[in-house]
């Protein structure tokens, strides 16, 4: 492993993906398997062997700040399976700089119990699969939780004594107007979280929803006006409500910014365990095999379970400095694109987007207006 470059932060994440869900969602491009939960404590033997192989083969000193269980639903693992897995992490990897453990849970899956025992292993930060707070939605994305459910979650979360929640949510739906998406925002911000994340609804390949849309016409999605006005209200009602937008669809009280997705924004090192899981080193990024079985069959042969690899090059960070780099609201270093690319070759793209792009005590940022133009913005930009 090669020695990273020196515009990375001293701190690094850790990703665990968890393949598992009780039923699958019709937008979902995420690794994940429904109905085998049985199979979950064999899983867990395996991520701990994976863990283990990688940490005897690989010379990692790097200080984890974050965890992030992700998914799936990783809150269907009981609390010992939790356990093991965060002991292993703390025999593996210098983790004495821990600030933030976060595992995604699903509304109505999970028990104030099972919370209690979450907070006790030291996880301090949950995120609810909310997605919406209407109940025809949520049939039309094949959610299995009830408008109740996502609000009786949140209050389990904060009687168990989390300070620290995230609330996710999903617009421009077909069918769903302005009107029920503020209302969503407003019944989300009477919640109180710390985090809100809004994630506008893509529609990504292999999935039913693309079926749906593209091959069987059953359905028409939102048009571009109808997403950009969704857009606009969603940053004006929550800035309103003092949620600073630091990421173009994450909005966070003062503070309470995801640490562990900042790294990924910001790219900073990170180590991804479970199949499909990504890490990136500075300099390369790997990937695991998005199959549950391989992934098992690997580990039993003693070998990682590394689908590719790729070795970035200075354009390839350069691009990638460009694409996450845009999508926070503190932009991106000068000092940091003069390192990769020529920043007078940035200047130059002002021409065409002298009102959606500026330069502020050194750093490249998109206007509110800009932000509408991201994806094409960073495409001009890119080398």
């Amino acid at each position: 492993m090669k020695k990273a470059n020196s515009t990375l932060s001293n701190f690094a994440g850790i990703y665990i993906h968890i393949p598992f869900c009780k039923s699958k969602c019709i937008y979902c491009d995420f690794y994940s398997v429904p109905n085998k939960v049985k199979e979950i404590p064999n899983f867990t033997s395996s991520l701990l062997s994976e863990i283990e192989l990688f940490s005897n083969q690989n010379h990692i000193d790097w200080n984890f700040d974050t965890i992030y269980f992700g998914g799936g639903t990783p809150s269907l693992l009981h609390q010992n399976e939790i356990e093991l897995i965060l002991e292993k992490l703390h025999d593996c990897f210098n983790l004495t700089k821990l600030k933030e453990i976060t595992i995604e849970v699903n509304p109505g899956e999970i028990s104030f119990e099972k919370l209690q025992d979450f907070r006790k292993l030291g996880i301090n930060r949950i995120s609810i699969g909310c997605q919406s707070f209407d109940e025809n939605i949520l049939k039309f994305l094949n959610r299995i939780h009830s408008p109740l459910e996502c609000i009786t979650t949140f209050h389990l979360a904060r009687d168990v004594g989390f300070e620290n929640i995230s609330l996710d949510l999903i617009y421009n739906i077909p069918k769903q107007t302005v009107k029920e998406w503020q209302n969503e925002l407003e019944i989300a911000i009477d919640l109180s979280p710390e985090h809100i994340s809004a994630y506008a609804l893509t529609i990504e390949k292999n999935t039913p929803l693309h079926d749906m849309i593209h091959r069987q016409n059953a359905i028409s999605k939102p048009s571009d006006d109808i997403c950009a006005e969704m857009f606009s209200l969603t940053h004006d009602i929550l800035d309103a409500k003092l949620y600073s937008g630091y990421e173009i669809s994450n909005f966070a009280k003062h503070h309470k910014e995801c640490k562990h997705n900042l790294h990924y924004w910001n790219l900073d090192r990170y180590l991804g365990f479970g199949p499909s899981a990504h890490s990136y080193d500075g300099n390369n990024r790997w990937w695991n095999v998005n199959s549950l079985d391989k992934y098992r069959s690997s580990l039993q042969n003693l070998q990682l379970p590394i689908s590719e690899t790729e070795i970035l090059s200075k354009s390839d960070k350069y691009n990638e400095l460009i694409l996450n780099g845009l999508r926070l609201q503190k932009g991106i270093s000068m000092r940091v694109i003069d390192k990769l690319h020529s920043s007078e070759l940035i200047k130059a793209t002002f021409n065409k987007w002298d009102n959606y792009l500026f330069i502020e005590d050194g750093y490249l940022r998109l206007t509110p207006k800009g932000r509408l133009f991201t994806d094409e913005i960073s495409a001009e930009l890119f080398c």
